[in-house]
């Protein structure tokens, strides 16, 4: 059950897009790899026993080795920005299908079933992303029963009351989302994400969580919930009955226009 509330401690690893499209250094020059034995070349001091001829020689076919190890390296370094230069462009541009291809590629919410069932993602412009993401229903994620033993070393199974069931669902609920939110700013040049906790089946499905999340000021805390309350959020809950749907959520194309 722990585990249900920190799905929001799993980090994943962050993307650097901008720096993918800019050239590691220019094509008609040295590459930072031959540049460094070239450094090494010119730094090495001589003495005594390397200025014999057969030394010397030895020294100067090391280096010259290198170099030509370091330049090829240089080469492939090169190389493989170019191939991956045009998808990384894409990327910075905001394409809603780069966009999800990276998500689908590099995020790990998605990877771990006890998140969500299914999510979806939908790109505003350049800085921004909307996800609809649907939950597990209370029924599936909380067991309505708790175990016990007794003195004896009897198993018993007890109704878990109704609060403790609706306060774990609802740490269950501002956990995935705050994974999701982590996972999106972490591999996506977004400034701003716009994020939908829905519940039920797909076909009927209920927003009861809204929350529009600047990059900016963004601090993740050890509880999940204090830090989507920290942001712009449209939640109704109460502790005996649990969520209730919303009639609206945020989005981008009427809460964006409304600053301009």
């Amino acid at each position: 059950m722990d585990e249900l509330k920190a799905f929001h401690f799993d980090e994943c690893p962050s993307i650097n897009w901008k720096s993918k499209i800019m050239e590691p250094f220019p094509w008609d020059s040295v590459g930072p790899n031959e540049q460094t034995w070239i450094q090494k070349d010119k730094k090495f001091e001589s003495n005594f026993f390397s200025q014999i001829v057969v030394i010397n020689s030895v020294i100067n076919n090391y280096f010259r080795l290198n170099k030509y190890k370091s330049r090829k390296r240089d080469t492939l370094l090169y190389q493989q920005w170019k191939e991956n230069y045009p998808f990384a462009k894409t990327v910075v541009e905001g394409h809603e299908g780069a966009w999800r291809e990276v998500v689908k590629k590099h995020a790990s919410f998605h990877q771990n079933g006890d998140i969500a069932q299914a999510y979806g993602l939908y790109v505003f412009d350049s800085r921004t992303v909307e996800c609809d993401v649907f939950l597990h229903t209370i029924e599936k994620i909380i067991p309505s029963k708790i175990e016990k033993t007794t003195k004896r070393g009897k198993i018993r199974f007890h109704d878990m009351p109704k609060t403790k069931r609706y306060d774990l669902y609802q740490y269950y609920v501002y956990s995935s989302l705050n994974k999701i939110i982590n996972d999106l700013f972490a591999v996506l040049p977004c400034e701003r994400v716009f994020i939908n906790g829905l519940i039920d089946s797909h076909e009927n499905h209920q927003p009861v969580l809204s929350c529009v999340v600047e990059r900016k000021e963004h601090k993740q805390k050890r509880c999940p919930k204090r830090t989507l309350e920290k942001h712009r959020n449209m939640v109704t809950f109460k502790k005996r009955s649990g969520f209730y749907p919303l009639n609206s959520v945020y989005s981008p194309e009427i809460l964006l226009k409304e600053k301009e």
